[in-house]
């Protein structure tokens, strides 16, 4: 489903069915696919590729809540 399907599908749909979900994480996955499907990346090579940077992402935003400083 696309952004524009999601946001005007009609105002009485039930939003809970969306609890649990990081649109972030959503977004970033979403984005990795189209650059990795530009690149020629498919099949597992592009789950393991979009699993890869977004738990790189959600890492880095954990240390960096905890003050963790990178060591370079």
């Amino acid at each position: 489903m696309s952004l524009d399907t999601a946001f005007l599908r009609d105002s009485k749909t039930d939003h809970d069915a969306f609890s649990g979900v990081d649109p972030a994480a959503s977004i970033l996955r979403h984005a990795v696919k189209i650059w990795a499907s530009d690149h020629g990346i498919a099949g597992d090579d592009l789950t393991r590729l979009t699993d890869m940077v977004v738990d790189f992402a959600s890492a880095a935003i954990r240390d960096h809540g905890r003050g963790v400083q990178p060591l370079a």
